[in-house]
């Protein structure tokens, strides 16, 4: 004979084992995409600007190659050195989604969206962007990545 009631228990911790192993992956890829470090640089690397979570700016750095160029210059290249940071940006946390939460909905959304604020440029002259650790004790800002 079947247990109605014991089967009623095994469906709600199955429901609950599936739902803490959910709420799991979430976690681990909002703690990854809190890690996200990605520099662009313009200007022949004179202007370098690093995003962090969001796409926000986190860092800007400017060489002594800025004092060669017009004050609109230099605005111009950080723009574009933002930009080219940002492009990044939505690469970056789809690979953090496919490697935590993978296909869902809820994960296609936020590569989605991420896509939508941060579009890759097209073309030859697209930028390119280093990743960078958030802090790691080394003060020579320099990337690992080369």
């Amino acid at each position: 004979m079947s247990d109605p009631l014991g089967n009623a228990r095994s469906l709600v911790d199955d429901w609950e084992r599936g739902a803490q192993e959910r709420a799991a992956k979430y976690e681990a890829m909002r703690e990854a995409t809190e890690r996200i470090s990605l520099t662009g640089s313009a200007a022949d690397g004179a202007v370098k600007v690093t995003v962090g979570p969001n796409g926000i700016p986190s860092d800007v750095v400017m060489t002594d190659g800025v004092a060669k160029l017009r004050p609109e210059q230099i605005a111009a290249a950080v723009l574009e050195a933002m930009r080219a940071a940002q492009s990044g940006y939505a690469a970056e946390l789809a690979r953090i989604v496919g490697e935590t939460v993978g296909e869902t909905p809820a994960g296609q959304h936020i590569v989605a969206t991420a896509q939508r604020n941060f579009p890759q440029p097209d073309g030859p002259d697209a930028p390119v962007v280093r990743k960078r650790p958030r802090d790691d004790g080394d003060f020579s800002g320099e990337s690992y990545l080369g």
